[in-house]
């Protein structure tokens, strides 16, 4: 049988590609610009502080490690359907927003996470990590209509 070098293998539920390894981290940092424009909103430069945002950032980019693989974020099936990842990205952010407040209403972390928070969190940063990887569904589309 011949393989192509597209198609992602997986082991359990995770594309062992390294494609899908380069899509995980730009994932993160999505999260990563998408609290630091959070903070830039709050009238805090996130560029000024950069350790502040990365710890305020790190609960979600743990979230979103955690749901992400775990609800199917980085299968083959997702990454070749824009239905699939409009629906898998969609719940995994939200499941990595709800760890991510757990994570941060922690003695770990501070700011805690009162649920409108966690709410706008949700919505907005949906806004960040579904254009990325609707752009990543099309482009792995279009690359094996290509082969």
């Amino acid at each position: 049988m011949i393989e192509s070098r597209i198609q992602p293998q997986s082991v359990g539920r995770i594309v062992t590609e390294p494609f899908v390894l380069s899509v995980a981290v730009v994932d993160a940092l999505v999260v990563v610009a998408f609290i630091g424009v959070g903070l830039f909103m709050h009238a805090m430069e996130p560029w000024t502080f950069p350790a502040y945002t990365l710890r305020t950032a790190t609960p979600f980019v743990i979230g979103w490690a955690i749901a992400a693989p775990l609800l199917g974020a980085y299968r083959g099936r997702v990454l070749e359907s824009v239905r699939r990842t409009l629906a898998v990205v969609a719940v995994a952010w939200i499941v990595a927003t709800l760890i991510g407040g757990l994570i941060r209403s922690s003695s770990l972390f501070l700011g805690g996470a009162p649920p409108e928070f966690l709410l706008v969190n949700a919505v907005l940063g949906l806004g960040f990590i579904l254009p990325w990887r609707l752009a990543v569904t099309a482009g792995h589309r279009w690359r094996a209509g290509r082969e």
